[in-house]
């Protein structure tokens, strides 16, 4: 069975980041500041979710000593904590939530697929589904969260103005990403790969074309 680390790091969950991505920055062109936090936080609860079947699961591994369950749990309700902490409204804080958020996630996953190793287990087939679930739930936030910056940037002055202009333009840059990256979710794992830069450089220019409104 795979580890947790060899499913975040698949073709298949790379580009639904991908396709997450570019679907949170079409949706910050629709939508007001307001919308896009309240949609983060139904994202979050979806994690939070995602995160207690994980926790259910992992509580029933085979192989983890009681001392590792202790360790574990207590990385669970720091998470957990973090998760359960109210909107951030402004830019810096939105940005300090996600990234304590994104390395209390990386040290759980990195702390079972450890623990498992040292037991000489692997993943039984429900804690695999479990620790896919979560981190697809994980790619939907982190798109979100991601994509958010954009709305604190029209924020400033003017520049609400210029994505008007450019909406169009945007918008067809987006529609043309993901339907590339569709495109790819229908080829052979192996082949989809050769276009990961390809991909990880397109989601990188429409990350941009938002920033460059605010100079």
């Amino acid at each position: 069975m795979s580890k947790i680390k060899e499913i975040r790091e698949s073709i298949d969950k790379k580009l639904d980041h991908w396709e997450a991505s570019a679907t949170a920055f079409e949706a910050q062109l629709q939508q007001t500041k307001e919308q896009a936090l309240a949609k983060l936080e139904v994202r979050k609860k979806k994690l939070n979710e995602a995160l207690e079947k994980f926790k259910s699961e992992v509580a029933k591994a085979k192989g983890i000593t009681e001392e590792q369950r202790k360790e574990m749990q207590a990385q669970f309700d720091d998470l957990q904590a973090q998760m359960a902490l109210g909107k951030a409204e402004a830019r810096d804080s939105c940005e300090a939530a996600r990234k304590k958020i994104r390395h209390s996630i990386a040290v759980l996953e990195a702390a079972v697929d450890r623990h498992l190793d040292a037991s000489g287990h692997t993943m039984d087939k429900s804690l695999e589904e479990a620790a896919d679930k979560l981190i697809a739930a994980d790619i939907q936030y982190e798109a979100e969260a991601d994509a958010l910056e954009a709305q604190f940037l029209m924020e400033k002055a003017g520049v609400k103005a210029r994505f008007e202009k450019k909406k169009i333009d945007l918008l067809a840059q987006i529609n043309e990403f993901k339907t590339k990256v569709q495109g790819k979710k229908n080829m052979a794992k192996d082949k989809a790969a050769t276009f990961e830069k390809e991909l990880s450089a397109g989601i990188s220019q429409i990350k941009q074309a938002f920033k460059n409104l605010s100079d």
